[in-house]
């Protein structure tokens, strides 16, 4: 599929992929590089949130700071989104064995929980073009039996959640959670049951990945297998829009956040609008290097 059908395709659907980033082995070996570094202490005590969720990795982690700007990726979601893009967040996806699957959801501007203020803030519009993007990468293989992704397609199109409204965030939460939050509390239409849509479940090997909107309704499998699944999600967004904007800290999924050392990062282009503070180098001093014009998928 060339970059022009996954621009129509996307239109269509709200996701497109899978893609191959790298083969399976090659995924493996270097899914271990990265979970030895996240054990690493001096690499944890430069992390940008103290606390357990693995918010920012890309921050402190050398090889998820390379994964982040990587042109088979960065090249798809500028046919979605336009040339200038930062990378706002990037966060793991754990499902051990046993845990039950995430509950459909769908956001933009991520007001979750204890916020009904978003997070993001798109200071321009066109027709058309989302304000965000996720990049699932797998990790590890991701099947059916062991949490893959689920999506509606063409749920992007129309609102099924009211983000904005108010959830309470609750621990013991497990079926039809998303990690705590239970958006069938804030379903727009109570008797519209997702299950009865046409969902596709998106299975992976390792190194495969895939891009959509959080407008695109999606969730995950239970894990009902004996393996672990990883998957990895590379938030971005145009550089129009506005991250934490006026927000110096945030309650999520119980845990409480400071944004003194967040930063966005430049994967690909240029950023002409100056609205947020930016990271231009990881915690070890090497610095990111945006996808440049000469960049080209592989």
């Amino acid at each position: 599929m060339d970059l022009e059908d996954n621009a129509k395709t996307f239109a269509e659907q709200g996701y497109i992929g899978p893609f191959t980033l790298f083969e399976p082995d090659e995924m493996t070996a270097f899914w271990k590089e990265q979970r030895k570094a996240l054990l690493n202490p001096e690499a944890s005590a430069r992390k940008v949130f103290d606390n357990p969720v693995n918010y920012d990795r890309h921050l402190d982690i050398p090889g998820l700071s390379k994964l982040i700007t990587e042109p088979e990726i960065v090249r798809r979601m500028q046919e979605l989104i336009g040339p200038d893009i930062l990378c706002w967040r990037t966060e793991f996806f754990p499902k051990n064995p046993g845990d039950a699957g995430t509950g459909w959801h769908q956001v933009e501007t991520y007001a979750i929980g204890e916020t009904s203020k978003g997070m993001l803030e798109a200071t321009e519009h066109s027709p058309g073009i989302p304000t965000e993007l996720t990049c699932w990468v797998a990790f590890t293989e991701a099947a059916k039996e062991n949490a893959c992704m689920k999506v509606i397609p063409g749920s992007h199109r129309k609102w099924r959640y009211d983000e904005h409204a108010p959830m309470k965030w609750n621990n013991a939460a497990k079926n039809n959670s998303f990690f705590g939050y239970n958006y069938d509390d804030i379903k727009i239409d109570k008797n519209w049951d997702p299950e009865q849509e046409d969902v596709r479940y998106l299975e992976m090997r390792p190194g495969q990945f895939f891009i959509f909107t959080a407008r695109c309704i999606h969730g995950s499998t239970p894990n009902v297998s004996r393996r672990q699944r990883m998957g990895f999600a590379i938030r971005v967004v145009p550089t129009h829009v506005r991250v934490y904007g006026g927000m110096t800290e945030f309650d999520e999924f119980g845990h409480h956040f400071e944004l003194d050392r967040h930063g966005c990062v430049l994967v690909a282009g240029e950023d002409r609008y100056g609205l947020n503070r930016m990271a231009h180098e990881n915690a070890w001093g090497e610095p990111f290097t945006p996808v440049g014009e000469g960049s080209v998928v592989r």
